[in-house]
Protein backbone atom coordinates (compact mmCIF):
# COMPACT_ATOMS: atom_id res chain seq x y z
CA UNK A 1 0.00 0.00 0.00
CA UNK A 2 1.47 3.65 -0.53
CA UNK A 3 2.17 4.89 2.23
CA UNK A 4 0.65 8.65 3.11
CA UNK A 5 4.15 10.46 2.83
CA UNK A 6 5.06 9.31 -0.23
CA UNK A 7 1.48 10.56 -1.68
CA UNK A 8 2.43 13.72 0.00
CA UNK A 9 5.59 13.90 -1.14
CA UNK A 10 4.66 13.49 -4.71
CA UNK A 11 1.71 16.07 -4.16
CA UNK A 12 4.25 18.86 -2.47
CA UNK A 13 6.73 17.96 -5.15
CA UNK A 14 3.95 19.04 -8.35
CA UNK A 15 2.90 21.99 -5.92
CA UNK A 16 6.11 23.07 -5.64
CA UNK A 17 7.04 23.35 -9.21
CA UNK A 18 3.37 24.88 -10.26
CA UNK A 19 4.77 27.61 -7.61
CA UNK A 20 8.16 28.30 -9.50
CA UNK A 21 6.18 28.15 -12.94
CA UNK A 22 3.53 30.76 -11.34
CA UNK A 23 6.07 33.27 -9.77
CA UNK A 24 6.83 33.24 -13.81
CA UNK A 25 3.63 34.09 -15.26
CA UNK A 26 2.44 30.59 -16.06
CA UNK A 27 1.31 28.67 -13.77
CA UNK A 28 0.67 24.74 -14.79
CA UNK A 29 -2.73 22.68 -14.52
CA UNK A 30 -3.89 19.67 -12.50
CA UNK A 31 -6.13 16.86 -13.13
CA UNK A 32 -6.84 13.84 -11.41
CA UNK A 33 -4.01 12.10 -12.57
CA UNK A 34 -1.12 14.75 -13.54
CA UNK A 35 0.35 18.08 -13.16
CA UNK A 36 1.59 19.31 -16.50
CA UNK A 37 2.36 22.62 -17.63
CA UNK A 38 1.91 23.19 -21.70
CA UNK A 39 4.85 25.59 -22.32
CA UNK A 40 8.66 25.02 -21.42
CA UNK A 41 9.15 25.15 -17.76
CA UNK A 42 12.11 26.29 -16.44
CA UNK A 43 15.58 24.85 -16.12
CA UNK A 44 15.91 21.50 -13.76
CA UNK A 45 11.85 21.38 -13.78
CA UNK A 46 9.38 18.93 -15.82
CA UNK A 47 6.98 19.35 -17.90
CA UNK A 48 4.59 16.47 -16.22
CA UNK A 49 4.30 14.90 -13.14
CA UNK A 50 2.34 12.03 -12.53
CA UNK A 51 -0.23 12.22 -8.93
CA UNK A 52 -1.10 8.25 -9.10
CA UNK A 53 0.23 5.29 -9.73
CA UNK A 54 -2.22 3.85 -12.34
CA UNK A 55 -0.49 3.30 -15.33
CA UNK A 56 -3.08 2.71 -18.13
CA UNK A 57 -4.54 6.09 -17.12
CA UNK A 58 -1.45 8.17 -16.54
CA UNK A 59 -0.37 7.06 -20.01
CA UNK A 60 -3.15 8.23 -21.61
CA UNK A 61 -3.22 11.64 -20.04
CA UNK A 62 0.40 11.99 -20.43
CA UNK A 63 -0.43 11.02 -24.75
CA UNK A 64 -2.91 13.64 -24.58
CA UNK A 65 -0.45 16.06 -23.19
CA UNK A 66 2.56 15.23 -25.33
CA UNK A 67 0.87 15.52 -28.55
CA UNK A 68 -0.15 19.46 -27.84
CA UNK A 69 2.63 20.59 -28.98
CA UNK A 70 5.88 18.92 -30.57
CA UNK A 71 8.80 20.20 -28.36
CA UNK A 72 11.40 18.39 -25.43
CA UNK A 73 9.18 16.68 -22.72
CA UNK A 74 10.44 15.95 -19.56
CA UNK A 75 7.75 13.64 -17.36
CA UNK A 76 8.36 12.66 -13.74
CA UNK A 77 7.04 8.97 -13.32
CA UNK A 78 6.66 9.09 -9.56
CA UNK A 79 5.72 5.93 -8.86
CA UNK A 80 8.34 4.42 -11.41
CA UNK A 81 5.27 2.85 -12.34
CA UNK A 82 5.36 3.69 -16.40
CA UNK A 83 7.42 2.08 -19.44
CA UNK A 84 7.51 5.36 -21.96
CA UNK A 85 9.94 3.99 -24.45
CA UNK A 86 6.99 3.12 -26.79
CA UNK A 87 5.97 7.21 -26.84
CA UNK A 88 9.72 8.08 -28.18
CA UNK A 89 10.78 8.68 -24.28
CA UNK A 90 14.46 7.19 -22.84
CA UNK A 91 14.86 6.98 -18.81
CA UNK A 92 17.09 10.33 -18.03
CA UNK A 93 17.57 8.85 -14.24
CA UNK A 94 16.27 7.72 -11.46
CA UNK A 95 16.09 8.88 -7.58
CA UNK A 96 14.08 7.77 -4.38
CA UNK A 97 11.60 9.96 -2.39
CA UNK A 98 13.31 10.04 1.26
CA UNK A 99 10.98 11.41 4.20
CA UNK A 100 11.48 11.96 7.87
CA UNK A 101 8.58 12.09 10.31
CA UNK A 102 9.07 14.21 12.83
CA UNK A 103 12.95 16.73 12.08
CA UNK A 104 14.32 17.88 15.24
CA UNK A 105 15.61 21.07 15.86
CA UNK A 106 19.38 20.77 16.70
CA UNK A 107 21.69 23.15 17.03
CA UNK A 108 23.67 23.90 13.72
CA UNK A 109 27.60 25.30 13.27
CA UNK A 110 26.18 27.75 10.94
CA UNK A 111 24.01 31.16 10.97
CA UNK A 112 20.90 30.89 9.01
CA UNK A 113 19.52 33.85 6.89
CA UNK A 114 16.04 33.56 5.14
CA UNK A 115 16.37 35.69 2.15
CA UNK A 116 13.53 38.39 1.98
CA UNK A 117 14.43 40.21 -1.52
CA UNK A 118 15.75 40.44 -4.60
CA UNK A 119 19.47 41.52 -3.29
CA UNK A 120 19.27 38.13 -1.20
CA UNK A 121 17.76 36.27 -3.85
CA UNK A 122 20.31 37.34 -6.18
CA UNK A 123 23.31 36.02 -3.50
CA UNK A 124 21.65 32.77 -2.93
CA UNK A 125 21.59 32.09 -6.57
CA UNK A 126 24.74 32.75 -7.03
CA UNK A 127 25.85 30.53 -4.46
CA UNK A 128 23.84 27.94 -5.59
CA UNK A 129 24.93 28.29 -9.44
CA UNK A 130 28.68 27.36 -7.87
CA UNK A 131 27.26 23.96 -7.33
CA UNK A 132 25.00 23.47 -10.06
CA UNK A 133 26.57 25.07 -12.91
CA UNK A 134 25.58 28.64 -14.48
CA UNK A 135 21.84 28.81 -16.01
CA UNK A 136 21.23 31.12 -18.36
CA UNK A 137 17.87 30.85 -17.74
CA UNK A 138 15.16 32.51 -15.08
CA UNK A 139 14.37 29.86 -12.71
CA UNK A 140 13.33 31.61 -9.14
CA UNK A 141 11.57 35.21 -9.12
CA UNK A 142 11.40 37.41 -6.34
CA UNK A 143 7.21 36.46 -5.70
CA UNK A 144 8.30 32.88 -4.05
CA UNK A 145 9.99 35.16 -1.26
CA UNK A 146 6.81 36.39 -0.39
CA UNK A 147 4.79 32.97 0.25
CA UNK A 148 5.45 32.42 3.96
CA UNK A 149 5.09 28.94 2.77
CA UNK A 150 8.43 28.80 1.34
CA UNK A 151 11.72 29.62 2.23
CA UNK A 152 15.18 30.24 0.38
CA UNK A 153 17.80 29.69 3.30
CA UNK A 154 21.46 30.43 3.20
CA UNK A 155 24.10 29.41 5.96
CA UNK A 156 26.86 31.56 7.06
CA UNK A 157 30.47 30.28 8.48
CA UNK A 158 32.10 33.32 9.75
CA UNK A 159 30.23 35.83 7.96
CA UNK A 160 30.83 33.86 4.64
CA UNK A 161 27.89 31.60 2.33
CA UNK A 162 28.54 27.77 2.64
CA UNK A 163 25.38 26.20 1.64
CA UNK A 164 21.75 26.44 1.76
CA UNK A 165 18.18 25.00 0.15
CA UNK A 166 14.78 25.76 0.01
CA UNK A 167 11.73 25.11 1.88
CA UNK A 168 8.21 24.52 1.02
CA UNK A 169 5.57 24.08 3.56
CA UNK A 170 2.30 21.99 1.73
CA UNK A 171 -0.04 19.43 1.73
CA UNK A 172 0.80 18.51 5.31
CA UNK A 173 4.58 18.18 4.90
CA UNK A 174 7.73 20.18 4.11
CA UNK A 175 9.31 20.01 0.45
CA UNK A 176 13.52 19.96 0.91
CA UNK A 177 15.00 20.68 -2.45
CA UNK A 178 18.01 22.77 -4.49
CA UNK A 179 19.98 21.87 -1.57
CA UNK A 180 23.80 22.95 -2.02
CA UNK A 181 27.03 23.42 -0.29
CA UNK A 182 30.95 23.57 -0.54
CA UNK A 183 34.06 22.49 1.14
CA UNK A 184 32.83 18.95 2.36
CA UNK A 185 29.54 20.33 4.38
CA UNK A 186 27.04 18.71 2.54
CA UNK A 187 25.70 16.67 5.14
CA UNK A 188 26.06 19.36 7.82
CA UNK A 189 24.20 21.64 5.75
CA UNK A 190 21.52 19.20 5.26
CA UNK A 191 21.26 18.95 8.95
CA UNK A 192 20.73 22.75 8.95
CA UNK A 193 17.83 22.16 6.52
CA UNK A 194 16.25 19.77 9.11
CA UNK A 195 16.75 22.36 11.83
CA UNK A 196 15.33 25.03 9.95
CA UNK A 197 12.30 22.91 8.95
CA UNK A 198 11.42 21.81 12.46
CA UNK A 199 11.97 25.74 13.41
CA UNK A 200 9.68 27.15 10.46
CA UNK A 201 7.28 24.48 10.46
CA UNK A 202 6.87 22.57 13.57
CA UNK A 203 5.49 19.45 13.85
CA UNK A 204 5.42 18.63 9.85
CA UNK A 205 7.32 15.71 8.24
CA UNK A 206 10.01 16.63 6.31
CA UNK A 207 10.36 14.92 2.25
CA UNK A 208 12.20 14.97 -0.74
CA UNK A 209 14.07 13.11 -3.00
CA UNK A 210 17.79 12.22 -3.88
CA UNK A 211 19.97 10.21 -5.89
CA UNK A 212 23.53 9.00 -5.58
CA UNK A 213 25.85 10.19 -3.13
CA UNK A 214 23.41 12.50 -2.10
CA UNK A 215 20.61 9.53 -1.53
CA UNK A 216 23.05 8.23 0.77
CA UNK A 217 24.36 10.84 2.91
CA UNK A 218 20.36 12.05 3.54
CA UNK A 219 19.84 8.26 5.14
CA UNK A 220 23.17 9.12 7.30
CA UNK A 221 20.96 11.80 8.69
CA UNK A 222 17.56 10.31 9.40
CA UNK A 223 15.69 10.44 6.32
CA UNK A 224 14.07 7.02 5.43
CA UNK A 225 13.32 5.46 1.43
CA UNK A 226 9.89 5.96 0.48
CA UNK A 227 9.75 5.02 -3.32
CA UNK A 228 11.13 5.37 -6.45
CA UNK A 229 10.76 7.48 -9.14
CA UNK A 230 11.87 8.10 -12.89
CA UNK A 231 12.50 10.69 -14.78
CA UNK A 232 11.91 10.36 -18.62
CA UNK A 233 13.13 12.71 -21.44
CA UNK A 234 11.54 12.67 -24.81
CA UNK A 235 12.87 15.09 -27.73
CA UNK A 236 11.24 17.07 -30.22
Amino acid sequence: MTSFLLRAAIRNNAFWCDAVCKAQGSPGEFTSTLWFHRRDTPPFYPDVITLTETDGEAVEAIVTVINSEKRDWAVKDSYSALDLAPLGFTMLFEAEWIGMWRPTLTPSPFTWKRMENAADLARWEAEWAKANGPVTQTIFTEPLLHNPEIAFLLGFEHDQPVGGGILNHHGGVVGHSNLFAGGGRVEAIRRGMIAQAAELYPGEPLVGYERGDDLDEALRTGFELLGPLRVWLKEA
